[in-house]
């Protein structure tokens, strides 16, 4: 089973990070205000600088996805 978590749960723990985060601003946040889940969810995306949420979304894995998302703070997109 992959880690995943909701949008609305990995907002809630992550409300306070200053942007751009790295991958250990972004634990360090959901340690403080996150569950078990979106806390493992933050462990399985790739150790990168976070320019905004909408990254870190791209990033980790959904309870609602159907698929996986593509790993990475563009989502797999190019730009």
């Amino acid at each position: 089973m992959s880690a995943s978590t909701t949008r609305d749960r990995l907002k809630e723990a992550l409300n306070e990070v200053d942007f751009p985060a790295s991958k250990d601003d972004l634990l360090a946040a959901a340690d403080e205000r996150g569950d078990g889940n979106t806390i493992r969810a933050l462990r399985a995306i790739p150790p990168v600088e976070y320019a905004n949420l909408a990254e870190v979304f791209a990033s980790v894995a959904f309870d609602d996805d159907k698929s996986p998302r593509p790993h990475g703070p563009s989502g797999g997109l190019t730009r």
